[in-house]
């Protein structure tokens, strides 16, 4: 009887090591968590002058965005009011280089491009309202390369903002 147990005792702990999961467990490596470095912000005071290159950039990307609108207008609402939204920051953007006098010739192209604005995002694009809105883009698009453009005001800039 003894033996019998011995052996049963025996054929458990056989049992027991060799379907054991917690036992292969403690014996297989864990993964380490790499340790994460915490990120660093260095904050500095950005300063922003106006300078030529500010507003040579800003007035390529009111030529580029007004003769993307020009091209493509009706064909995409979205486009459409991507587009107009472009024209109007960044013409407010030369604006707020140009000294005085010179913003303030700007200002009615800028409120004729608003009310352009103001069609496209509030009203449907009827043929009328296209053939409004085309003409002014086209004739607007003409007097701000005349009078706007690098060459032209360049002893206009401002120094500070």
């Amino acid at each position: 009887m003894k033996k019998v147990v011995a052996v049963l005792v025996m054929a458990a702990i056989c049992f027991n090591l060799a379907g054991c999961e917690t036992l292969r467990k403690k014996f297989t490596p864990k993964k380490k968590e790499p340790v994460k470095m915490p990120r660093i912000y260095q904050v500095k005071k950005y300063e922003k002058k106006p300078t030529p290159e500010l507003y040579r950039k800003h007035f390529s990307y009111w030529a580029s965005w007004h003769s993307e609108m020009i091209k493509t207008l009706g064909k995409n609402g979205k486009k459409d009011r991507l587009c107009i939204e472009e024209i109007v920051g960044n013409l407010n953007d030369m604006q707020n280089i140009l000294l005085p006098e010179k913003a303030a010739a700007l200002k009615p192209h800028i409120d004729n491009l608003v009310r352009v604005k103001d069609i496209v995002f509030n009203e449907e694009l009827s043929q009328a309202n296209k053939t409004y809105v085309m003409s002014t883009l086209e004739r607007e698009e003409r007097l701000i390369k005349k009078e706007f453009n690098y060459t032209k005001v360049k002893d206009k800039l401002r120094k500070e903002f």
